[in-house]
């Protein structure tokens, strides 16, 4: 079967397409909560950018009205998912079927630099969705890092496609389109940009090796402009609000001096300049060890370096390298262990898909006089396999559930009951009790936040106007010991819960109403 990589047959056919799309949209439809086969989303982190997103509709402004320290464009991401509807996560859903999409088709299109599928091989991409979808760090859909993976694929194939079909610089519009993902991602969440550095410095690298001054300058003007097209609209938008100061203080002072201050700690991980070499690799085994599908994606992204062609190994293992250890370099940073920091690396596993590509076309090779007989075959077990993979994924738990399930909903009856109440959740985030309930957050420190004693104020606000009896309701954690003269507790509420770790856990809660 003789087949010859050239630049048109990286292109998709229309079946190509429809196969990409429908395998991502089904699997983000099967595996995330924010899917209408799911009552509701329970994760905090996803609740607390839905509540700031309702808030932005609401005429709000994100760090000034309601704290939180995301980046502000995950926000309007979030907003623009409230479009669709407030009252469920119907347009996340939304969001994540798109970004899925992205992501599947620039992984073939990665495979597809290096290698010249079988017309029938692109079966192999339900099960690499659906791998890829059911790791644990997902968790129940809807993070920062699920968000922008994708993007890092993009301009990942972008500049794989100028080494592949051209000189090894991407041309002027591709560096138009990195300046713009890079703004995203910068607004989004800054540390995803050890990514972008690993392509810029390639990129530098091989321009003054060449000494392509000229068109090394034409690049970065372009990426330059792209960054300020989604910079100047953020800005602009917190300086008409007279906001830019709490954008400072949340967005970058917070989460760089506030956010997870940890004390115990392994003693290398305290010795400067070594720690930041060992801190990511600590990090990355532990996530293969807690993930092992991470380790097994990690392990045939490797080994696809030996089936790419030698003209083009250098450069892409260069590339490859250098924006993984960047990108691991600047998210594990913490000498706490994050568990979903790792999950923006699975922008490079488009190189697994190779080896088995390669595979598969040997089986038809192998098979030739049979070849009908093995397509199906191999078509018909890989759709099995994606099957059980989904069907073994952790949230099948909550699938077809009724929203009463959940505890949010079962307190929201009782909140309901009193127009226009005031609530705070306190000693917790955020877990879906505002949208649950239907109403807005009254006060800037809404919820709790992972500051702990660094950020004294939160709390201080909160006892106070507690204190005042400024709430008709308080929703803490059950364990929270906290008790007030002028509140009893009416309600207390408990669900099963599947952690990050596959284990089945009692989320409970307890409801507070003024005296």
């Amino acid at each position: 079967m003789n087949r010859t990589l050239t630049k048109n047959n990286n292109g998709l056919s229309k079946p190509e397409l429809i196969i990409l799309l429908l395998s991502a949209v089904i699997t983000i439809t099967f595996v995330s909560t924010s899917s209408p086969l799911f009552p509701y989303n329970p994760w905090d982190d996803t609740n607390v950018f839905f509540t700031v997103g309702r808030a932005i509709k609401h005429g709000l402004v994100p760090y000034r009205d309601i704290f939180d320290h995301k980046g502000p464009l995950l926000y309007f991401i979030y907003a623009l998912a409230t479009l669709v509807s407030e009252k469920s996560f119907i347009g996340v859903w939304i969001i994540e079927c798109a970004a899925a999409s992205v992501f599947s088709v620039y992984s073939w299109k990665i495979a597809k630099l290096y290698t010249v599928p079988s017309k029938f091989s692109i079966v192999l991409m339900p099960l690499f969705l659906g791998v890829v979808y059911t790791c644990k760090m997902f968790n129940f859909g809807g993070n920062t890092e699920e968000l922008c993976f994708p993007l890092l694929t993009v301009v990942l194939y972008l500049v794989l496609k100028a080494i592949v079909f051209s000189d090894g610089l991407p041309g002027k519009k591709e560096a138009l389109i990195c300046g713009i993902i890079s703004g995203a991602l910068f607004w989004l969440k800054y540390t995803f940009l050890g990514f972008m550095i690993g392509v810029c410095l390639y990129i530098l690298c091989l321009s003054v090796k060449r000494k392509s001054y000229a068109r090394l300058w034409s690049l970065i003007w372009r990426f330059l402009a792209g960054f300020m097209i989604v910079t100047i609209p953020l800005v602009l938008y917190y300086l008409v609000n007279g906001a830019l100061g709490y954008l400072w203080e949340a967005y970058f002072y917070d989460n760089i001096f506030l956010y997870y201050r940890d004390t115990e700690t392994i003693a290398i991980f305290s010795i400067p300049v070594i720690k930041n070499i060992a801190i990511p690799i600590h990090s990355i085994f532990a996530s293969i060890v807690m993930f092992p599908s991470f380790g097994v994606m990690l392990f045939f992204t490797l080994l696809s370096m030996v089936f790419i062609g030698k003209e083009h190994r250098k450069k892409t293992f260069i590339l490859f390298f250098m924006t993984l250890a960047l990108s691991a370099g600047f998210i594990f940073t913490r000498r706490v262990f994050i568990y979903y920091y790792a999950y923006i690396l699975y922008y490079c596993f488009g190189f697994a898909l190779i080896p088995f590509i390669r595979l598969w076309n040997k089986a038809e090779e192998v098979f030739k006089d049979n070849r009908s007989f093995i397509r199906g075959l191999l078509s018909f077990s890989l759709i099995i396999v994606f099957a059980l993979t989904i069907f073994l994924g952790k949230n099948k738990y909550l699938i077809f559930q009724p929203k009463m399930f959940l505890a949010q909903y079962r307190m929201a009856e009782t909140i309901n009951q009193t127009p226009d109440a005031k609530v705070l959740t306190y000693d917790v985030m955020d877990a879906g009790f505002y949208t649950a309930a239907g109403i807005m957050p009254c006060n800037r420190y809404c919820a709790d936040k992972m500051f702990g004693d660094s950020y004294p104020q939160l709390r201080e606000e909160q006892d106070r106007l507690i204190s005042e009896g400024y709430f008709d309701y308080i929703i803490t954690s059950y364990f929270c010991e906290a008790e007030w003269d002028n509140y009893e507790m009416i309600q207390e509420e408990a669900i099963p819960y599947i952690d990050f770790t596959g284990e089945e856990i009692l989320d409970a809660y307890k409801l507070y109403k003024r005296i």
